[in-house]
């Protein structure tokens, strides 16, 4: 039997959510109806990881289509490359911070993406500076929470 390609999403997205809520339990403060702590966020992804990896698992096994190429080979090094990117976004959080790390990431992220389209500098930059200033209102502001600030500025 051949593998169909949403039955392998669906493997990986369960498996993405089992490891997230693991790596939640990890946290020390417990949920509460008071405070639902920094795990409640991660928790609600991890469940829906689950939920929707099932139900594409589900539906590619019960599906007669015959499947097309999914990628080619420019599509897997978009794919690897925008690896990369996250895996620098991580390190870059870890240095520096949200604050400046988000909009260069995102100005990255949006460039990589914009091939094909009529897009200008400016208006990405103005994106990726907008994104990270209201992820970074609500969740400090509205939630009361905190972002890395990096190594640097600690």
């Amino acid at each position: 039997m051949k593998i169909k390609r949403d039955q392998l999403t669906g493997a990986v997205l369960v498996l993405l959510g089992i490891v997230v809520f693991l790596m939640t339990t990890t946290f020390s403060i417990p949920i509460t109806a008071s405070y639902p702590g920094p795990r409640m966020l991660p928790s609600i992804a991890a469940f829906g990881f689950v939920v929707c990896g099932l139900g594409i698992f589900v539906e590619g096994t019960m599906s007669k289509k015959e499947e097309k190429t999914f990628l080619v080979k420019e599509g897997w090094i978009r794919v690897l490359l925008t690896l990369v990117v996250i895996a620098a976004y991580i390190a870059g959080m870890t240095v520096v911070g949200y604050l400046i790390t988000t909009p260069i990431i995102l100005y990255v992220l949006t460039t990589m993406f914009a091939k094909g389209s009529k897009t200008t500098i400016k208006g990405r930059v103005i994106f990726s500076v907008a994104v990270a200033v209201i992820i970074y209102v609500i969740y400090v502001f509205a939630f009361g929470l905190t972002l890395p600030a990096g190594m640097l500025f600690d």
